[in-house]
Order: structure tokens, then sequence, then C-alpha cells
């Protein structure tokens, strides 16, 4: 517990678990950096699965409050009188400082904040405002709101949700990243291959363009529970990606996007892959990966330039 919460708290390893070149990404660890080093309160909203609450935990670790306390809460998860005397108080015996307290001085997380109830929504108004400029105390609320044609400006007062937007951050999804799924995707396998103690399967140029070509609802959570599946079935010696993909209850009919793209990047994705996987797997050996892959140093070098990869990485 004390490791994971040392992690937490380092803003260079925090920023590390954002993986990911595409440019979404890229313009969404820069925000994550200009916005932790504002004052002001923050609204992350997204799909399911996208991450927000890792991104809070960068926006903390990465800001001014990062040696100080961050508190996280959900507002769908109590009912309004014990959400009430959770974050205001008065606290009932046994149940500590309100989180308005405990938190003083850091980074108080919000998650669900659709669901916070319209007095408690007064009640918060009037905590922020008594704090004035710059806030002792950020709010970084969490939007987890998925009713088609609604967002979090339409369930909030707007006076609450004008003060929490001051700063925004809306997170990519998955089908938007490009090769980041294939990135992803081999790095989750590598941990779980590592856990059962078992080989990393290997995805196949046909399995990696089903990956960056399905939809994933449920973006990074979905993704991870396909890579672990994958990883089980291919110590086992059966079944393919494909078969995971369409198994998947949240996938349906299809595991195609709508939004086709061009042959090249299905390529180019795959190559890099492809590179990634080798390197990796010979820990940054170029000899080994030249031999492997049957390529000229000087053309190996091109595509690592390429495609942003650095022979110190995998080291």
């Amino acid at each position: 517990m004390r490791a994971l919460r040392r992690e937490l708290s380092d803003g260079s390893m925090i920023m590390k678990k954002l993986v990911g070149s595409s440019p979404a990404m890229v313009r969404l660890r820069e925000d994550i950096l200009d916005l932790g080093q504002a004052d002001g309160h923050v609204l992350i909203d997204g799909e399911t699965g996208t991450g927000k609450t890792l991104v809070a935990h960068a926006l903390h670790a990465v800001g001014a409050k990062a040696g100080k306390k961050f508190v996280i809460t959900s507002c769908s998860s109590q009912d309004e009188d014990t959400l009430g005397r959770t974050l205001f108080g008065p606290a009932g015996e046994g149940d500590g400082l309100p989180l308005i307290e405990f938190g003083r001085g850091g980074t108080l997380v919000l998650e669900d904040i659709e669901a916070l109830p319209a007095a408690l929504q007064g009640r918060l108004l009037s905590w922020i405002n008594e704090q004035g400029t710059p806030a002792e105390t950020r709010v970084v609320a969490i939007s987890n709101l998925q009713q088609q044609g609604k967002t979090c400006e339409d369930v909030l007062r707007p006076d609450l949700y004008y003060r929490l937007a001051a700063l925004s951050l809306t997170l990519p999804p998955l089908r938007q990243r490009g090769e980041d799924v294939l990135t992803l995707f081999n790095r989750f396998c590598e941990q779980f291959a590592d856990e059962y103690g078992c080989d990393v399967p290997e995805v196949s140029a046909q399995e990696a363009a089903q990956l960056l070509q399905a939809p994933w609802p449920g973006n990074i959570r979905q993704l991870i529970n396909v890579a672990e599946r994958a990883v089980l079935q291919s110590r086992r010696g059966t079944g393919t990606i494909a078969s995971l993909l369409m198994a998947d209850s949240d996938v349906v009919e299809s595991t195609m996007t709508t939004e086709g793209k061009p042959l090249k990047e299905y390529v180019e994705a795959f190559e890099r892959m492809l590179i990634d996987n080798t390197m990796r797997r010979h820990k940054g050996s170029i000899v080994a990966v030249m031999d492997e892959l049957c390529l000229p140093r000087r053309t190996l070098n091109e595509k690592m330039a390429k495609y942003g990869l650095q022979r110190s990485d995998y080291l």
C-alpha cells in the first residue's frame, strides 16, 4: 500500500502510466502538465473506462499540491444524508473528519459528480466560494454521465458547473487513439503473461487489424479484460483474438468500427508493434532485432525514428 501511494504521488511515474503516442494522448499529457500547475478547479469527463481517475491522480501529482492530501469519493455510492456527512459533516461517532476538512490544502476528487443531489450541490458551491481565489483545496470533479444527449452541464446547477468547469479535460475514447490500441494491448499482455508465468501471445497482422477496428465501448477497461483472456487462452493453446472480441458481451454483432482507415495506417501500426515487441524481447539489442526481423541497421534506425521508438527505453 505504501509503494502504491508513493507511485501515485510521483508525477513522473504516473505520467508514464498514460501510455500512447497518438496525437490525442500527446495533447492530453500536455494538458495535464498545464492544468496541474494551475490553481482552478477541474472537470474531467469522457466515456467509461478511459482512465479519468488516473488522470485526476496525475493532475495532483504534477501540481503544487503533490505533497499534500489526495482524497477521493464517489457521489453515487451513498445516500444523500450519508454523503452530506461524509463531505461536510457533522461527523458521527467514529466517522472521522469530513472530507473537506480531511483534505484541506490538497485535492478533493468527486467521482460521479452528476449524481450529487441538488441540496449538496448548493453546499459544495458555498464551500467553494468561501475558499476564495486561489482555492486552498482544489476540487477535481469527474463526470461519468452516460445518458445520450445529456452533459454534465445539463444536470448540475449552472453556477456550480461553471465553477467546476473553469478548467476541463475530455479524455479520448480508445477507438480514436489509433496504434495506441496495439501498444496498450501488448503492455497488458506482457503484464498478464508475467503474472501467469507464460509467454506473451503473438499477434498476427490480421489480429492487429481486428484490434484496431474494434469499437471498444468499454475502452481501456475492456482492452485489459481482452488482453488477460488472450494470455489465458494462449497458455492453453486455443482460441483467437477475433473470438474474444466477438464473445465480449460489450461488443455487438460486429467488431468493426464505422470509421475506416487507410491500409497504410494498419500496416504502420502493425510494423511499429512488431518492432516494439522485438525490442522488448531482446532488451534493446539492435543486432538481435536486426537478425530476427531481417532488417539492415539503417532501415531499423529509420523505422524506430519514424515510430518514436528509442533504444534507451528497452535497456
